[in-house]
């Protein structure tokens, strides 16, 4: 049988002599020697394997892409700008336009300070609320990037980090506002800032943002959202503006720049201005390429139904996979926002889920659909109502599949 991902394979295994883990990041065959590894190229809403598969890109760059892949008007603008150049010593005055774009279409931003990636930004809306508070203890929910302080007590991925550090980050569980008053209780007078995503696959119980808020805010802590993810995807303002619940600071990325490596702290300019007592810098901060392609990005938003499109895309997607589920008789729920969506497998044995749920990511795959088993989705303005269709139409093969091989 021929291996349909044998180029993948054989990178991946040269890769893994000269780059620790194979890969740059945590992007491996997701179901193992039965995903591809490597993408030569993608278009709109497709992508092709370095073995010349295609598939129905439903991970958009892990949320960079909003628009599509390989998006023109973006790419021109970015191209524009290198023709002027796009790094030096000096600052260029295209910040101040994008800033100005930012406090327009966010409901917190007040000032901005720009970066390169989700990371920099959550760390440094850390900072922010430190020096402004005074304190050092952060509380956490979720995945905040790769920085010290967003990995501590987060089990698998918190080597290297100082029980000092440890030490200094409390977790708390999303959805239960008891857990959250439990952590600051436990911690008086020493919380800098609630740090939290506002959504991720599960929903937000009715009041639970808004409580999350004044629990922050009555134990004196600066409030963050990170919409890392979430940022110009569940409305122009972010998922704060689709819940209506205003943080004092917002770390965004990903989807800002349709793919270019940007990020940005935007928030009050009471705590935002305390950066001034510290540092948030570094040489690439400054880079006007990524500005342009965020610029034309957001202008775009302004001026086409991107939103409605994916929100409506993603509807359609996620009342597909129901009625395909039904079919199944499984338990498996269909979980997250729509322009966000994703799939839980809850079968009572946990073999028997795993199996399944691998069977049926491999099927999918071979089939022309890439989906991630391990994290949410993303829908964006270049996918169409025929991509949704033969989406929905593999996952109904794929389930089959996976049953004949595992039930």
């Amino acid at each position: 049988m021929k291996d349909r991902y044998a180029k993948s394979h054989e990178i991946f295994a040269n890769a893994k002599q000269i780059i620790p883990g194979g890969v740059t990041l945590a992007r491996v065959d997701h179901v193992p020697g039965r995903y591809p590894i490597y993408m030569d190229r993608a278009e709109g809403s497709h992508v092709w394997d370095v073995d010349g598969n295609e598939y129905i890109d439903w991970m958009s760059g892990y949320g960079c892409i909003l628009l599509g892949h390989k998006y023109k008007a973006v790419d021109d603008a970015a191209i524009e700008q290198i023709g002027k150049s796009f790094i030096s010593f000096l600052s260029n005055p295209l910040q101040n336009d994008l800033a100005e774009l930012l406090i327009e279409t966010i409901p917190s931003a007040e000032m901005v300070r720009f970066c390169k990636s989700g990371t920099d930004a959550t760390v440094g809306a850390v900072r922010m609320a430190r020096i402004y508070t005074g304190r050092d203890k952060v509380i956490r929910c979720g995945y905040h990037g790769w920085s010290d302080w967003a990995l501590s007590n987060f089990e698998g991925l918190d080597a290297g980090v100082p029980q000092s550090t440890r030490d200094m980050t409390i977790a708390f569980e999303y959805n239960n506002l008891d857990s959250l008053k439990a952590a600051f209780d436990a911690n008086p007078g020493e919380v800098a800032c609630l740090i939290m995503m506002p959504l991720e696959t599960e929903m937000p119980a009715e009041g639970f943002l808004e409580g999350a808020k004044k629990i922050c805010h009555d134990n004196g802590a600066v409030f963050i959202l990170d919409e890392v993810r979430s940022s110009y995807r569940m409305a122009m303002g972010g998922a704060q503006e689709y819940f209506n619940v205003i943080p004092d600071l917002t770390a965004i990325s990903k989807s800002m720049a349709n793919g270019y490596a940007i990020g940005a702290v935007v928030g009050k300019k009471e705590v935002m201005s305390a950066i001034s007592k510290g540092l948030f810098s570094a040489t690439f901060f400054i880079s006007t390429l990524e500005m342009a392609a965020s610029m034309a990005t957001i202008n775009i938003l302004k001026n086409e139904p991107v939103i409605e499109h994916i929100w409506r895309l993603g509807e359609k997607l996620q009342q597909g996979l129901k009625e395909v589920i039904s079919e199944t008789g499984l338990n498996i729920e269909v979980v997250g926002a729509p322009p966000m969506p994703f799939m839980k497998f809850c079968i009572e044995d946990e073999e028997t889920n795993n199996k399944l749920k691998m069977e049926f990511y491999a099927e999918v795959a071979a089939q022309g659909v890439y989906f991630h088993p391990g994290h949410h989705w993303f829908v964006n303005y270049s996918h169409t109502d025929d991509d949704m269709e033969k989406t929905v139409e593999i996952c109904r093969k794929a389930f089959k599949v996976a049953k004949e091989a595992v039930c």
